[in-house]
């Protein structure tokens, strides 16, 4: 829901998928630090906001909160996204946009930027799975909320029953697309925080995730 209020956002700017395209380029999400004080359950009504922040070279800040009916604020987000060629699968300067955004300096999600987590160590006997078809994005890789999903989904259902998730950081590094394989090696570092790195069936590394959870 925060990835579709941000589209809404930069289609409302002129800078949305549409626009985009015609000019070779995408949206990436590069990275995510998301805190959850509440989860909304279902049929619940919230409202999500998003805005812009001070653009870097090639970073693009976006930060995210999302409100209870009443009010009340269930969840914040910090991000940083970068725009890629898709012709030549290359990152590019954000001046390549030729827009001017206002944004509000006095806001933010929380302070700071979203950390740089560390790599686990390729598994030595992999297990790998593949890219489906319900994986993927309007761009014909996966969506990155699939690799999240692929990383809360290692742990059972015993134990979210007994734990909640309460905060998730994603680094990005590399995409998968339609048919590829990835494996995950997944550890607990230090008392309720998972760490995860996904790799691909060459042994690159695709993203590294980490689940903050509380009993």
């Amino acid at each position: 829901m925060m990835h579709e209020t941000a589209w809404s956002h930069v289609s409302y700017l002129k800078r949305g998928w549409q626009e985009l395209y015609e000019q070779g380029l995408f949206w990436a999400l590069a990275k995510l630090h998301l805190k959850i004080y509440k989860l909304p359950k279902w049929n619940d009504r919230i409202r999500v906001d998003t805005w812009a922040k001070e653009r870097e070279s090639i970073m693009f800040l976006r930060d995210y909160e999302v409100f209870s009916e009443t009010g009340e604020l269930l969840c914040c987000a910090i991000s940083e996204w970068m725009l890629v060629d898709y012709r030549l699968n290359k990152i590019v300067r954000l001046e390549k946009l030729n827009t001017k955004l206002d944004y509000p300096k006095d806001r933010m999600a929380f302070e700071g930027r979203v950390p740089r987590l560390q790599r686990l160590e390729y598994s030595q006997n992999p297990k790998f799975n593949s890219v489906l078809l319900s994986d993927l994005d309007m761009n014909q890789h996966v969506n990155n909320a699939s690799y999240v999903r692929w990383v809360v989904d290692q742990l059972s259902y015993d134990f979210y029953n007994q734990h909640q998730i309460k905060e998730v950081v994603i680094n990005y590094s590399n995409q998968l697309k339609p048919g590829e394989k990835y494996c995950i090696v997944m550890q607990e570092t230090v008392p309720q925080n998972f760490n995860a790195t996904l790799y691909s069936e060459e042994g690159k590394e695709v993203c590294k995730v980490l689940l903050v959870v509380i009993i």
